[in-house]
């Protein structure tokens, strides 16, 4: 049986889409969170960055009234909110929640994405 992509696989597949649909466009992903590492690097990288909840990707574009463009990329099917739009009782969700209002306070769009494809539409509709 084949196994769900994981959020490292969709990292990939948007990196490549982006590549070949926007060659001059700027983005990072934040992979640290994917990463194993030392002690001594997990103490200088919470030094560095002391912000949890940091999203997945960054594109370095302004549009549509915005300064870039903010995704915290889960996997097809994650749920991140309750119907009304509240986040759900996940203390991690919640901390991601709460960097992307702070984000969009500051003039970014930034939103959750599940899948590669809702990833696809939401940057693409953001770079219309």
């Amino acid at each position: 049986m084949k196994r769900a992509p994981r959020e490292s696989d969709i990292y990939n597949e948007l990196s490549k889409f982006m590549r070949l649909k926007y060659p001059t466009l700027i983005w990072r992903f934040d992979f640290s969170a994917g990463t194993k590492m030392s002690i001594g690097q997990a103490r200088v990288h919470k030094g560095l960055n002391p912000h949890r909840g940091y999203p997945d990707l960054f594109i370095c574009r302004p549009s549509n009234g915005y300064a870039g463009l903010f995704i915290e990329i889960k996997q097809q099917g994650v749920k991140v909110a309750k119907l009304d739009g509240s986040p759900l009782a996940n203390e991690h969700l919640a901390e991601q929640a709460q960097i992307i209002d702070q984000l969009k306070r500051e003039g970014y769009y930034a939103t959750f994405a599940c899948g590669l494809m809702e990833c696809i539409e939401i940057i693409e509709k953001y770079l219309r």
